[in-house]
């Protein structure tokens, strides 16, 4: 009985608080029209009309899949770094397993929480590293985001 009675009080409250401001909405609203109602009853002196600029036609491109072509899932590496080359990191993962992770043009590194370019990393420091991994190429890595904690 005491849970319903709480309850019930905090309907009632909300109920109450809602009202109050619907009230008050209703007063401003009145009094804005009514300052509008002035506005208007004074002469423009000059009337401008403001045209939208133009936008482009929107194109609908459907998207069919190729017949055959399989879409890799995005997946995620967590390791630390080995080796840093020329193109991209050495990873070594979980369960020993060795990676060559190449970042995607444009793709997002970071180093204890800024952005840093791939030379920023160095052999040691912790990653995780989304994106997917290379078909037909066994240890191959397209990174999409690479972040990277140094200790």
């Amino acid at each position: 009985m005491r849970a319903w009675l709480k309850r019930f009080g905090l309907h009632l409250a909300a109920a109450v608080g809602a009202t109050g401001v619907f009230v008050a909405a209703a007063a401003v609203g009145a009094s804005q029209t009514h300052q509008q109602e002035a506005a208007v009853s004074t002469p423009a002196a000059e009337l401008r009309t403001r045209t939208p600029p133009a936008r482009p036609k929107p194109t609908v491109v459907a998207a069919t899949p190729t017949p055959g072509a399989k879409v890799n899932p995005e997946r995620s590496l967590a390791g630390s770094v080995k080796e840093l080359q020329a193109d991209g990191i050495d990873l070594l993962g979980g369960g020993g397993r060795n990676w060559h992770v190449v970042p995607a043009p444009g793709a997002l590194i970071r180093l204890n929480g800024k952005a840093t370019p791939l030379e920023g990393l160095q052999a040691g420091d912790s990653v995780v590293v989304l994106g997917q991994a290379q078909p037909g190429r066994p240890g191959q890595f397209l990174a999409h985001a690479i972040t990277a904690r140094r200790k």
